[in-house]
């Protein structure tokens, strides 16, 4: 599918889900760019958490924003339960202006219902010649200290570092072993997943993915990842977020998740020569010694990508009917 028929699709599922048109905008974006960036578990697959969270009046479709400049160059958003990234765009350009004031700026949202795919923040930036690292909290699935009880969110971060000719260094990876999206599929085809990733309700260490989502899931790395994950949480809860702990599950309960994240941008450009020395390192990494480093391309506009049919099915009903069969 092309990135217009995919922005199409999800504008159209987003606006029967009872989305603002401006919500469902930044939606269809996030969604597309997540799609074409290799990322189909924070994709399309991921719009199945607003749909049941909007029914289940979990998240705000038409949510009204509140900014506050705290100083030059500390921003805070409250996002009103919407959508993470409807709250990040809202508040994109002031945060840019900020970064391009200051030489450095954070932008602080709370109340805040999860976003997708993290990485989608550091590109936007990158595109600005900003560098950016990212933090956000969600409902909590993970143990950390040793608990046997979920206490963190899988807790992503992410990073940008743009470099030349419209390409940056986009990491996007979760604190926990891997994304929870991921338990899901292990469940769904029936594979074991690799040990140490979880324990099962009764704090035991299991490989069946199905007790792993009933139980709670492992930082990776034992404690070092567990370190990251608790600095996410903290530096996502600045702008006065919920914990994770706190947090609304995704489709259970009575109260909205409430949950946050903290932005850093930098402007790169106020750092003499930093981007061609950056350039010149990552060439030398990848081309003289063999490194992997994975490099993304900042313009995949006209990309197409493979869906499955099933899933494309089932949003184009949605779209057409509101019905959540087949999910």
């Amino acid at each position: 599918m092309t990135a217009e028929q995919i922005w199409d699709l999800v504008y159209r599922s987003t606006q029967r889900a009872g989305f603002l048109e401006a919500v469902s905008e930044v939606l269809a974006d996030s969604t597309t760019e997540a799609e074409l960036h290799g990322k189909p578990s924070v994709g399309l697959s991921h719009l199945f958490y607003y749909f049941q969270a909007a029914k289940n009046g979990l998240i705000n479709p038409t949510p009204v924003l509140e900014h506050q400049s705290l100083t030059g160059a500390m921003l805070r958003t409250n996002a009103d339960h919407g959508p993470m990234q409807f709250a990040y765009r809202q508040s994109e350009t002031a945060l840019i202006e900020a970064a391009q004031s200051h030489g450095v700026a954070l932008l602080m949202i709370h109340g805040a219902f999860a976003g997708g795919e993290l990485g989608y923040f550091a590109r936007r930036l990158a595109r600005h010649k900003l560098v950016s690292i990212a933090f956000a909290n969600s409902p909590a699935v993970m143990s950390v200290g040793g608990s046997f009880d979920r206490l963190l969110g899988t807790n992503p971060l992410s990073y940008g570092i743009p470099l030349d000719e419209h390409r940056a260094i986009v990491i996007d990876q979760a604190s926990s072993s891997t994304a929870r999206v991921n338990f899901q599929k292990y469940a769904e085809r029936q594979v074991a997943i690799p040990e140490g990733w979880a324990l099962n309700r009764h704090g035991q260490p299991t490989t069946n993915a199905y007790d792993a989502l009933a139980g709670t899931l492992l930082p990776f790395g034992g404690y070092k990842g567990g370190n990251i994950a608790l600095m996410v949480e903290f530096l996502a809860m600045l702008g006065g977020g919920d914990s994770s702990y706190e947090a609304a599950p995704y489709y259970a309960g009575e109260r909205k998740q409430g949950i946050g994240a903290s932005i850093i941008a930098i402007d790169a450009e106020k750092l003499p020569g930093y981007t061609d020395r950056i350039d010149e390192l990552v060439q030398h990494f990848t081309h003289d010694r063999g490194s992997k480093i994975r490099l993304t391309d900042l313009q995949l506009a006209k990309r197409a990508v493979e869906v499955s049919q099933s899933l494309w099915s089932q949003l184009t009903n949605y779209a057409a009917d509101g019905s959540l069969r087949n999910h």
